[in-house]
Order: C-alpha cells, then structure tokens, then sequence
C-alpha cells in the first residue's frame, strides 16, 4: 500500500472540511450518496454501458480536481489536515456494476436501490488508503440493458456538500452525451485515468470571510459553557435515544417514500398558495408527523435543523461556482409543538420555516453556525465530548432543490437521446447528530423522494414506518384539498 503522505500536497483543509474528515476518522459519519437514473430515449444504444460509463467518468475526472484528491492525517484538527493528489485512479478500484433482480419500472419504491444506498452508508473510505479515491460509483442496471441504469455516486463528504452531487450528475450526463456519439463497441477500454492537474477550488474559508459579531460570539460561549443557563433543552424533547458510545458499531437503516409528479407539483402549489416552500411544507409535515407517533404525555416537541448552501455567497477569483464542487453550509434550526389533532398541516408552521430560512439567508453567511468552527481548536474532543449525552436535534431535514433540465444539456448525434430521471438524494446517519436525517431531491420525472436515515437502535425501526406511513397519508389528505 503507498504511502500518502508521499504524494503532492494541493492545499490545507479548510474547517467545514475538517469537521467531515474528524467524523469520518471516528466512525461518525461515512458518507453522502446521490443516485441518478439515466435512461436512453431511443429503441436502440449501440455502445455497451461499460465503456460508456467509464469514458463519461474519464471526463468528470478531468474536469474536477477534488476527485482525484484524498485528506491526509484525519486524525488530525485544522490546519494539519490536509487534501493531497492521487497519481491516478484505476476505475475497477471505484466502479462497481450490479445486476438488478427485479428491475425497476420507474413509479414506486426503489427498494433495491434502497439496499444498495444501505449497505453504501454502513461503508467508510479507510480501506487501501492511496489505491482508490474517496468516492465510488455503483451502477445498477439490467441484465444485457444499456439503455437504463441507476448511477449512485458516493462520497466523502470533505469533497463536496449535498449542492454539488447536482453538478456531478450534470457533468456526468454531459460526458455521456459525448461518449455515446464518439465511442464505438469495439474501442479499447482504459481503466486508469490521469489525475488532473488543476488547482483545487478553495476552501469555504477562503470563499467567505464567515464573520462573527462579538454579540453572537458571546452567545455561543455562554450557551456551550452554562447551557442550563442560556441555551435550556427545550421540555419534553425528542431526540432518540443518547449519543452512543460505540459508534463503530453503529449500522444505518434506509426507507424511502416517493411523491409520484402529480402529488410532488400539487404540493409545490400549495405550498406556494399558503405563502411558503416546499421546505417549510415538509418540514411541517414531518414534525407533526413525528409527534403523532410519541407519547404525549411524554413528548411534546421536537427540534429540526437543515443545511443552508452558502454557494450564491461564495467568491472565486475563478469565476462562478454554479458549477463546481464547493463544501459551503450553514444550517438553520427549529423546535415545534404539537399541532391542533384534526390539521395534517400547519401552513402557519410552515410559513414560520420559511422565515427562519429567509432569516438565515438574510445574514448572507455572517454570525453563522459553521463561522464558529474556527473557534474549534480540537475537533475529535468537540466531537468525542457528546458521547453518552442527550443529542441536540430530533430531525436534520436536507432538501437539494429539483434536478434541472438545463443540467448537461446539448449533445449530438446518439447522445442527445440520454435523459436523467428518478433521483434520490441521502447520507449516513450522524453519530452526534439528530436522531433522524431526512434527505430530499426532486427529480427529473418530477417525483420528490424523501430518504429517511437513522442507527439502528437510536430509532427503532417500526417507529420510522410509522412516521413515514404518517408522512404519506398527510401528503394524500393536503392533496386533495
């Protein structure tokens, strides 16, 4: 195995960075998928899905320099954690091409998407450090059947947030388009690429003076050292059960619940009509939903946080960042009561989301969440400190937006023909984090699909079907008002 710490140094890791490497190295958190499902609009694909896909990845490859790049010293806390440069990458090492059993007809479910997006979340990226990269592509696809397949791109989430695995699909189908007008059956296939030689993007603290006032700073110690005090639990949260102490041990669960086009717009319509998002609207949706399913004598609040992309407030001397990989969140949080027994939605609840989001946006990236890392001096006992506590948050919602048609766009020849449909958006459970992740993405065939992630034994599972089967029945109720 080679030794990483021979290879070419390209940059430090900035803090957000930090922050996923120190989770990563304790077993915390091991990664972000987003799947994609491509399918070929013609009758015919005279090429085989294996070259194809491995020239379209040949492409992506060169173009952004964060995938040929690993961190180095994990173990260590900002800024001796650093980004260095694979020699290159041999595709067979981060490629993996899985025959489906049942198919998929495209509405529904996609449970053997599922299993793979579990099995995917129970794996980290210590194994044969300096082989392969810290991302991999598992392709489900048909026996014999070039024309449809499932592309789940996982990865390291020091590499890039949740935003950026939209611009890795849109890449991807861009190289497809071209790959499919230039490349022949019988073409030789080269499994090793080149690493590219381009400079890394920044880090968020290089993009973002991420400014503190002296007010909020003063908060922030005050809530962390007499929490009692300042920053009181909320009575009668929810949050799972406690941190666990065996983190290693800790196996993800999957479920997903897909909104079919029709239900997915009427919901955009409603939410819009109320004066909200579809954030605020599924937010709503899943506190009430939640709570339905507690004790309430016991229960009577939960506490729900999502991530805030910085990336419009973000500045390269490069140019845009629409295109490229960043890793630049904040995050807004919000604690909810139960509602009247007879709504199945709170519009109310909803608009408040949309505020505090609109708030949080209004700071354009100040007195901000992830500005306050810096303060941080050893990230592995920030984190390792909350083992055994109570968590912060019962639910962490992550919604990406909507897959764009404009996303790689063009094409000629044969490749034009190649369209992205169902997505699904999702990521590992946080060790230290809410109890439930939630991660959304609306797609190319206009379905919302919602993936639920959890430990096993922080939740139990009958509760999230529940939860989900609660989830649905309100999203049925709304529609049809």
């Amino acid at each position: 195995m080679p030794d990483i710490t021979t290879f070419e140094r390209l940059r430090a890791c900035g803090r957000a960075e930090t922050f996923s490497t120190t989770r990563h190295h304790l077993g915390f958190f091991r990664n972000v998928s987003f799947a994609a499902t491509y399918t070929y609009t013609d009758t015919s694909l005279s090429t085989p899905l294996k070259p194809l896909v491995y020239q379209s990845l040949r492409t992506v490859i060169a173009r952004h320099s964060i995938l040929s790049a690993v961190p180095v010293n994990e173990d260590k806390s900002h800024p001796d954690v650093y980004f260095a440069r694979l020699p290159c990458i041999d595709l067979k090492t981060c490629v993996l091409f899985v025959e489906r059993e049942k198919g998929f007809k495209g509405d529904g479910r996609d449970e053997e998407l599922e299993l793979t997006l579990q099995e995917q979340h129970n794996r980290n990226f210590k194994d044969e450090l300096g082989t392969k990269p810290f991302w991999r592509l598992i392709v489900l696809h048909a026996p014999g059947d070039s024309s449809t397949f499932t592309a789940v791109w996982v990865f390291h989430h020091a590499l890039a947030d949740g935003s950026s695995a939209l611009v890795f699909h849109g890449a991807f189908l861009a190289a497809l388009k071209v790959a499919s007008a230039t490349q022949s059956a019988t073409d030789a296939v080269d499994y090793v690429v080149e690493s590219s030689q381009t400079t890394l993007i920044p880090a968020l603290d290089d993009l973002h003076p991420l400014p503190i006032s002296t007010l909020f700073l003063i908060k922030a110690l005050l809530g962390s050292i007499l929490p009692s005090w300042f920053n009181p639990r909320p009575a009668k949260l929810w949050t799972g059960a406690p941190v666990t102490s065996e983190p290693l041990a800790a196996k993800c669960k999957v479920r997903s619940l897909v909104l079919s086009p029709s239900t997915t717009k009427r919901v955009l319509e409603l939410g819009r009509k109320n004066r909200t998002t579809m954030q605020g609207t599924l937010q709503s949706l899943l506190a009430s939903a939640t709570l339905a399913n507690l004790d309430e004598q016991e229960y009577s609040r939960v506490r729900i946080s999502g991530p805030i992309s910085l990336r419009r407030f973000m500045r390269w001397d490069g140019g845009s960042l629409d295109d490229e990989f960043v890793n630049g969140v904040s995050e807004y949080t919000l604690v909810h009561g139960r509602e009247a027994e007879n709504e199945s939605i709170s519009w109310d609840t909803a608009r408040t989301v949309r505020a505090a989001i609109q708030t949080e946006l209004d700071k354009k990236g100040s007195n901000s969440v992830i500005g306050l890392l810096r303060y941080v001096s050893d990230m592995h006992k920030f984190f390792t400190e909350q083992v055994g506590k109570e968590r912060g948050n019962s639910l962490e919602l992550s919604n990406v937006g909507g897959w764009k048609a404009s996303r790689g766009a063009g094409g000629t020849g044969e490749g034009w023909r190649w369209k992205v449909g169902r997505c699904a958006f999702s990521q590992s459970p946080n060790v230290t984090g809410a109890a439930l992740a939630v991660s959304v993405v609306t797609g190319g065939d206009g379905c919302a699909v919602l993936v639920f992630t959890w430990h096993d034994g922080i939740v139990e599972d009958m509760f999230v079907e529940r939860v989900v089967g609660t989830v649905e029945r309100a999203v049925e109720t709304i529609e049809g008002a």
